[in-house]
């Protein structure tokens, strides 16, 4: 989850490697939600590293490597609750693998909500309650698919 403050941070440091940022910087701290343009002017400027990691879960899909892609944008993942358990535990895990790569990986981490994931799969496994898991996996859709739109 990208916060208006992550994007005014990455629109600030672009600002300082003599990127024209203005008219982004503006709209971004003036709007109240946050700001795709803005969002696909610093992915454009600079990849964001959540934009990476999606792809990069597109391109094993589409290699034949991993599933991982196609659950989690499938429609029909809730009709089987194990496969939502699976997704979000393997998705957890690419995310530590690629977040070991980066250089600054705290903001990877928090973009791909990979605290929200270790905390809705603890909470099932106290409670057996999937529902958050299943609220869970419709943000990280939503997500995928705005980083998907600015590519």
């Amino acid at each position: 989850m990208i916060t208006k403050n992550d994007l005014i941070l990455l629109l600030t440091d672009l600002q300082e490697n003599g990127v024209d940022v203005d008219k982004y910087l503006l709209s971004t701290i003036t709007s109240s939600n946050i700001n795709i343009e803005a969002l696909k002017f610093i992915n454009d400027n600079r990849q964001i590293d959540l934009a990476k990691f999606y792809e990069l879960l597109r391109k094993n899909y589409n290699d034949k490597k991993s599933p991982l892609y196609k659950n989690i944008v499938n429609e029909k993942i809730e009709d089987n609750p194990t496969e939502v358990l699976t997704t979000l535990a393997a998705l957890n895990l690419q995310i530590l693998l690629f977040a070991k790569k980066l250089d600054n990986n705290e903001m990877f981490l928090k973009h791909s909500r990979a605290e929200e994931i270790t905390r809705v799969l603890n909470n099932y496994y106290k409670t057996y309650d999937l529902i958050p898991c299943f609220k869970l996996l419709k943000l990280i859709k939503a997500d995928l698919k705005v980083l998907e739109s600015i590519r």
